[in-house]
């Protein structure tokens, strides 16, 4: 029955047939197959055929979001108890943290335990929760505001800078607007986006509005050096850029972004994992 589950599992990951097939490395017919005993094993049924598409029902929905997890979990037990060094760890990353200090901080765990191989993923914050409550990925590093996390361990991990990039990088500029004590229009990341919803209520205080919004902070940077305005960025995204020349830190210990690592309880209890939580968790604090 567990190849049948995997199959399932494999159409909800990859969303058609021919990905899931492509995935396990066996034919789509295989697939149909297995899907179609597990249904007989069951007796319900699982998806429903709409043109090429396969969409799952009610029961199927269900059914996956029950066995998602398990599945996971066993995964990680056979890989501990096997005789191979490898351990293959599936990790969702904010998109924002992957492009800026997430890569050196995954880069440096991964040197630190032998035979560690992390699956990456980029996501925006919910997604990465999603994806860790249904057992696609086993750890998560989330920034922002996040989501509710029923039955997910959420451990604190930073909590960094925001900073402001000056217009046309005009420092001079941006420091004498601030020495005046005006209101300053910022560039900054969309307001639906988690990041926003944690900086929400702390911009009034520093007399900061937002003026323009777009979907990343890259993007909001890339806008201030091109001289639409001023642009508040995390403190990863200005180093990354090299455009620290140009930026000014208003507050580092009030005005910033929370980042969080978020795994289920049965992967924190994993010894293995927890290894790699430990690493993690110390590698961010050094940054």
């Amino acid at each position: 029955m567990l190849a049948n589950i995997e199959a399932l599992i494999a159409l909800d990951k990859h969303q058609t047939m021919s990905a899931a097939a492509l995935a396990l490395r066996i034919s789509q017919s295989a697939i149909s197959k297995r899907i179609a005993l597990l249904e007989q094993q069951l007796g319900v049924q699982l998806i429903t055929k709409q043109g090429r598409k396969a969409v799952f029902t009610e029961q199927g929905t269900a059914f996956i979001s029950k066995v998602s997890p398990l599945v996971a979990d066993l995964n990680l037990i056979i890989q501990q108890q096997s005789q191979t060094s490898q351990q293959r760890l599936s990790i969702g990353v904010s998109e924002a943290i992957l492009s800026s200090w997430g890569g050196n901080l995954l880069k440096n765990v991964s040197e630190q335990i032998e035979g560690l191989i992390f699956d990456i993923h980029a996501h925006r914050t919910p997604t990465v929760i999603d994806k860790i409550q249904s057992g696609h990925y086993q750890l998560g590093i989330c920034a922002g505001k996040l989501p509710q996390t029923p039955g997910l361990v959420v451990e604190l991990l930073n909590m960094e800078p925001m900073v402001i990039l000056a217009k046309s990088k005009d420092l001079a500029l941006l420091k004498q607007e601030r020495e005046a004590g005006k209101t300053i229009d910022i560039i900054g990341i969309e307001r639906k986006s988690n990041t926003w919803e944690w900086l929400k209520p702390l911009l009034a205080e520093f007399n900061l509005h937002q003026s323009m919004q777009v979907e990343s902070s890259f993007a909001a940077a890339q806008l201030a050096i091109s001289g639409f305005g001023h642009a508040l960025v995390p403190l990863g995204v200005a180093k990354a850029l090299n455009a620290m020349p140009f930026a000014l830190m208003p507050d580092p210990e009030h005005l910033y972004r929370p980042s969080f690592l978020v795994c289920r309880k049965s992967t924190f209890n994993q010894r293995e994992a927890r290894k790699v939580v430990m690493q993690i968790q110390y590698f961010a604090g050094t940054l």
